[in-house]
């Protein structure tokens, strides 16, 4: 009973694996919704937006960015007898990516992918405190503060249509980061999957885990991609 079970799936899979004649194509624009994780002594959670897209110019070769933006902010208000303070700050976190790579087909429905980027972090800082004395005015402050590191990144990509509909991925990356950091390297491992309602209109996700910033971090995004 077992093999024969063993065998219905495997046939349904093979079915739906020949469904799949292309291989998937470097050619989209991509909008999505990124979720950060990081544990340690600075841990913390945050959810962001991000855009990408690449063009695929011939068989083998393409250019791609990416974009993505966290934002944090926090305000209190603080009360001493007739004494008001109000604090409020904002923190913004930039990523960047433009570059290019290699398409190598490993059949037909399969390829693989070698690419380079050049990076960069922008962490931008707003804040602003206020004193109030007897609902008076007293004392007003503000600050807005920013820094940039650039970084070198390579990866590689696994990509396969299943089928028709379902694409999966993997992915393997390290960046080396100009910046005051301990550990300059940042390193990773990711898995996706690619849903297409049609030919061009698809729904993606994507988890990863590995180094950022010296600490253990996971990235998750959910998107809709646009082939042309």
């Amino acid at each position: 009973m077992l093999f024969k079970k063993v065998a219905i799936v495997t046939a349904l899979f093979t079915c739906a694996a020949a469904q799949a004649d292309t291989a998937p194509s470097y050619r989209y624009v991509q909008g999505s919704v990124e979720h950060i994780s990081q544990s340690g002594e600075d841990s913390f959670s945050d959810t962001g937006f991000g855009a990408k897209g690449a063009w695929q110019f011939n068989n083998n070769w393409f250019v791609a960015a990416e974009w993505q933006r966290y934002t944090d902010s926090e305000s209190y208000t603080e009360i001493f007898n007739n004494e008001v303070l109000n604090v409020s700050a904002s923190l913004t976190f930039d990523r960047y990516y433009v570059g290019g790579g290699y398409v190598k087909p490993i059949n037909d429905t399969t390829n693989l992918s070698f690419a380079g980027y050049l990076g960069s972090y922008r962490l931008d800082a707003k804040g602003n405190f206020q004193a109030f004395v007897d609902n008076q005015l007293a004392y007003s402050e503000s600050f807005s503060t920013g820094s940039s590191s650039e970084s070198i990144k390579i990866e590689t990509v696994l990509r396969s249509n299943i089928n028709s509909q379902l694409e999966l991925s993997g992915r393997a990356y390290y960046e080396y980061l100009n910046a005051a950091v301990e550990d300059k390297s940042q390193y990773g491992l990711g898995v996706g999957a690619q849903y297409h309602f049609t030919p061009a209109f698809a729904l993606t996700s994507e988890l990863s885990h590995g180094k950022l910033l010296d600490e253990n971090t996971t990235q998750f995004s959910v998107g809709a991609r646009y082939h042309f």
